[in-house]
């Protein structure tokens, strides 16, 4: 699924699950509905109101990922259309298949997502909290298949920040008169294809194309449909879908077009840049909120501690040693809150992974602990005894390593407070 894709307007098709709900006269006929009830292997469709839909396997979604490697290997970018048997934007989809979705496109930056939907007031609060201005390798689209649901839909998409904009007139069911394609940067048009395919006029389409042409929108003119009709006359075309050219009549030749929209697209790594940074700032926001309601003393250690943090996440600088370090503080700052399951949460850390850094800090002072067991010096009976700068040494690379954890502000009194106890012991012998 996906590897080839018939649709003439995309290199690659992508799937992330399968089934939908009708919405309007264009769904009348849908194929993709047809496809899933002739391969049904369940109890039950994939279509309609209360329908499971059903996620696409693992190896289909892993092909997106090979074919951004393929993509970068031949300077070539590729238009994936996501997605053919489903709307992206549909209310029911499985729960978490569309967060799984934007994470892919995000790491796909040499591919061109075209996410198409005949749900278009739902495009907004699906968006990810990172969208900005728009993903540099995002297209957004709506169907618009007649002028009472169609033109609508393009009202919406064009308040909607994208770096392109694009409308499927697809099936094109009647003549949409005057089109504001203010925004707008392709128009797809195309007939209805299938066995019961609706009246399509080549008028329409010169219509439209006439309105680009004003309006400076490239026309892609997909196909004529199974039940042509132009100037009152049937086509009867043998392609069942009427979009092979060679078989149009030569006074058609003016509906020949197939143009791509003109995109400013980035370079994959500046694409990957600029999503960090927005990522980036999604979290230094979180961040923020969370200590809003810190103590003064407590907010100030969470700003140092933050300015590490982001630091690391744009791999400046800091090692995972002291990534994990950054954790452990924040770990103490907020776990007496119960507020450490929603930072982890923030910064977008599985809860595994946050386990593993805090172990890494655990382990490596354990490993000072058998570093000083290792550089002990052994007497006659049997205790142990440092060199004096080696025990001074290392008894302030612990407590450093201890106090750098406290808000700044405690630090000097907690220093104070370990050498009073010191002084105080009477296990320790007294200065000569």
């Amino acid at each position: 699924m996906g590897d080839q894709t018939r649709i003439n307007w995309a290199d690659r098709t992508f799937n992330p699950w399968e089934g939908c709900t009708k919405l309007t006269d264009g769904c009348e006929n849908c194929y993709a509905e047809e496809r899933d009830r002739r391969n049904l292997t369940e109890e039950v469709c994939h279509w309609g109101k209360g329908a499971p839909r059903r996620t696409t396997s693992g190896s289909n979604w892993r092909k997106p990922r090979s074919w951004n490697i393929e993509a970068e290997a031949h300077g070539n970018r590729q238009r994936v259309f996501c997605a053919s048997l489903c709307d992206w934007a549909d209310a029911e989809a499985p729960e978490g298949a569309l967060s799984r979705v934007w994470d892919l496109i995000r790491e796909t930056p040499n591919l061109d997502w075209l996410l198409l939907t005949k749900r278009a007031g739902r495009i907004r609060q699906l968006l990810p909290p990172d969208w900005n201005e728009g993903y540099p390798n995002v297209w957004l689209g709506v169907t618009v298949e007649n002028r009472a649901h169609g033109l609508p839909r393009l009202d919406v998409l064009r308040d909607i920040p994208a770096v392109c904009r694009f409308a499927s007139i697809e099936p094109l069911l009647e003549d949409l008169g005057d089109v504001d394609l203010t925004g707008v940067a392709w128009a797809i048009v195309g007939g209805e294809s299938g066995d019961n395919a609706r009246i399509f006029r080549p008028e329409w389409a010169e219509s439209i194309v006439r309105q680009c042409r004003e309006q400076g929108v490239a026309p892609w003119i997909k196909q004529l449909g199974a039940n042509p009709e132009y100037l009152g006359r049937a086509l009867n075309l043998e392609d069942p879908k009427g979009e092979n050219w060679d078989q149009w009549q030569e006074r058609l030749d003016h509906l020949k077009l197939r143009e791509l929209p003109s995109v400013d697209i980035a370079s994959p790594c500046t694409i990957q840049m600029r999503q960090l940074e927005a990522r980036m700032q999604t979290m230094e926001l979180g961040l923020a909120q969370l200590a809003a309601d810190l103590e003064p003393t407590s907010a100030a250690s969470e700003r140092t501690l933050r300015s590490r943090l982001l630091e690391s996440e744009r791999n400046l600088f800091l090692t995972r040693r002291e990534k994990a370090e950054i954790l452990v503080a924040y770990k103490a700052l907020y776990g007496p809150l119960r507020k450490w399951s929603e930072f982890v949460k923030i910064v977008g850390i599985p809860r595994r992974t946050s386990y593993d850094l805090l172990q890494v800090v655990s382990a490596a002072e354990e490993e000072m602990n058998s570093d000083c067991a290792d550089s002990a010096q052994s007497r006659d009976d049997g205790e142990f005894v440092y060199a004096f700068d080696a025990a001074v040494e290392k008894a302030v690379k612990a407590l450093t390593r201890l106090f750098r954890r406290l808000p700044e502000a405690q630090r000097h009194r907690a220093i104070l407070a370990t050498m009073d106890r010191l002084g105080a012991s009477t296990s320790l012998p007294r200065a000569a």
